[in-house]
């Protein structure tokens, strides 16, 4: 469970921390520390760079962004959870959290709709934790219930909306979700993700903790940053972009490739018959030939002399039909 703190405290260490068995540093005042942790300074830059690619590229590269809000979205979602729970150690924890962050990733990369609801349940998130700060300030919800429903009712809803919406909702989702992953990071080297905490103490109904004045700048910057990331993905980046044109050109050449492979199977099938039938028609099958001959052999030499004749003017045609069908 996360502490309550006063105006002057800051958060540090054990930002999911539920059993609350180690201290939490104090700093004096709304200063800015720069007591930075490796790991943690590793992943708010991370945060800042994807945050970047979504904000401004994140419709351009689809694909990508559909493993990267799957992968996003299971690795902080389990994490969450088993860190909640304390039921593993940290190295167990992220393994676990990783994992499902791949597969689902993959899922959501592989199965278009998939990665569009998962798209458009982050705006919604993104919309309710927004509601659920300017309602903090009039009234505080009693039970953690409450929160819960909320991101999940909104989040679904613009789940569904996205499959109406696909391309709008996607250029406002990533823009939405990709300042507030850069924000994320910017948070943690400016007040050691005092405004994460914030909100995360929102979404379990907790009495959230104090915040300094540049605590709701950094707010203010998130729709800031998202409205200028939807305008450039809309006017520059994902202009003439289209995933689903995308998709039903791929669709097209595979099913225009099987036409092409079908119809080539077919007219070597009639040039191999046609090669054959003037073969026939030349030399006749293998029965009329062997009839032919044994006549032949049975007729006096000045018949047999006749139509020895009558078959040379045939050579010419025999030779012809022989070259075509080799």
């Amino acid at each position: 469970m996360l502490h309550s703190i006063q105006t002057e405290t800051l958060f540090v260490d054990n930002i999911t921390d539920p059993s609350g068995g180690q201290e939490l540093p104090e700093y004096a005042g709304c200063d800015i520390s720069t007591e930075y942790d490796i790991f943690k300074s590793i992943v708010a830059a991370a945060c800042i760079t994807f945050g970047i690619l979504y904000t401004f590229f994140g419709y351009r590269f689809f694909k990508a962004i559909m493993f990267l809000t799957g992968f996003i979205f299971g690795t902080v979602l389990v994490f969450m959870i088993l860190r909640e729970h304390d039921i593993l150690p940290p190295e167990g924890i992220l393994g676990c959290a990783l994992g499902a962050g791949v597969l689902l990733g993959l899922f959501t990369m592989l199965l278009q709709y998939a990665g569009l609801f998962l798209t458009g349940f982050n705006l919604g998130v993104a919309a309710a934790a927004v509601i659920l700060i300017v309602v903090e300030q009039i009234v505080h919800p009693y039970t953690k219930w409450i929160p819960i429903g909320v991101f999940l009712v909104l989040g679904v809803l613009f789940g569904i909306l996205s499959f109406r919406f696909q391309k709008t909702l996607t250029v406002i989702s990533t823009s939405v979700f990709g300042a507030a992953m850069g924000l994320t990071g910017i948070d943690y080297f400016v007040e050691l993700s005092r405004m994460a905490l914030y909100v995360w103490d929102h979404v379990k109904a907790e009495k959230p903790s104090d915040l300094c004045w540049y605590s709701w700048f950094v707010f203010a910057l998130w729709p800031a940053i998202a409205s200028g990331g939807t305008i450039i993905q809309w006017k520059f980046t994902s202009y003439g972009v289209d995933h689903r044109l995308a998709l039903r050109s791929r669709r097209e050449q595979g099913a225009n490739l099987q036409q092409t492979r079908a119809r080539e199977k077919r007219e070597t099938q009639q040039t191999r018959y046609r090669h054959l039938y003037q073969a026939r028609r030349v030399k006749g099958d293998v029965i009329s030939q062997n009839f032919t001959q044994t006549i032949h052999h049975k007729l006096s030499p000045a018949m047999q002399s006749l139509t020895a004749l009558s078959s040379e003017p045939s050579n010419e045609e025999e030779s012809t039909a022989t070259t075509t069908l080799t």
